[in-house]
Order: C-alpha cells, then structure tokens, then sequence
C-alpha cells in the first residue's frame, strides 16, 4: 500500500498565513463577497421590481452614466423604473465579475444580459441585451455601495413587441 505525501502547501496556502496577514486576507474576501452582493441585489431588486432594493445599492449622491442618461441617482430611477415596468417580466443574469477591493473603495466591472420579456410567464422575448457596467463603491456604515456607474450596451436583440392592454 502506497502512502500519500503530506501536503507541503505553496504559495497562499492557509497554512502559511498568520496573525495579521489572515486577518488581511479573510477582510479581503468578506469584502469581495459583500461587494458582489450589492451587484446581485441591483438585478435582483430589477426584477423583483423591489425599488427600495435597487435604490440601497446605491449612494445618495450616486452619479450613473447610462446608454441614455447621465445624472444622480434619484434622477435615474425614475426614468428606469417606468422603462422596466413597461415589460410584465424581466431577468438579468450576472456574467463574469471583476471585483477589485482597495480599503473603502471598490471597483467592479460586471457582464450581465438583461432578458425583458412581452408576457409574465416569460416565454416571448422582447428585448435581449448584453450589459457591461463599472461601478465605483465605497463601503458606507450599512455597507457597500455604488458611488458611480457607467453602463455600457454591448449588444442588443429586439424580439416581439409587448401586447397592447
């Protein structure tokens, strides 16, 4: 019978790091997950059409830079609000994430397709689009959130018009 080789680690193995680095590097990943988060309740809030959600991902003085607007937060739910509500249903997939964490700062840059639908149950496509967004974050004390977006159209597919009521 063969033994097995004990583990002899290598770099960034846990056992290698102690006192303050661990402590480093385990605030680093709460970070990154916490970041994510806000990323994930933004779409979740959209599709919910849980505005009070989608509003706490992001800063009071929050400045988004869209396909189509430029202004402050506020200013940007009431135009995407209405936009979002013309379809009976929505579902935004988060893609690939780059999260990049510097104390109290963060930077994402988030894929996400955006599928906007002419019926509830969610079977006719209307509207497909691929969506990249960069956000800045800053850790505030209820949490992180977005401080600046740039939304950028990376694609889009038109399908069947929402029915008239």
């Amino acid at each position: 019978m063969r033994r097995r080789r004990a583990h002899r680690g290598g770099p960034g193995d846990m056992t290698e790091m102690a006192g303050p680095d661990l402590a480093a590097t385990v605030q680093r990943l709460v970070d990154d997950v916490a970041v994510s988060r806000t990323m994930v309740n933004y779409a979740r809030g959209i599709d919910r059409r849980d505005w009070d959600l989608v509003r706490s991902c992001f800063a009071e003085d929050a400045i988004v830079h869209g396909t189509a607007f430029e202004g402050r937060r506020d200013d940007y739910l009431n135009i995407l609000r209405p936009g979002v509500e013309h379809f009976p249903s929505t579902q935004h997939f988060i893609g690939n994430q780059l999260r990049e964490v510097d104390g109290h700062r963060a930077f994402t840059e988030t894929y996400l397709i955006a599928r906007h639908f002419a019926d509830a149950a969610g079977e006719i496509d209307s509207l497909i689009t691929g969506v990249r967004y960069e956000d800045q974050l800053l850790r505030q004390d209820v949490g992180w959130e977005i401080s600046r977006r740039d939304v950028f159209m990376v694609w889009k597919r038109v399908g069947e018009p929402v029915p008239a009521p």
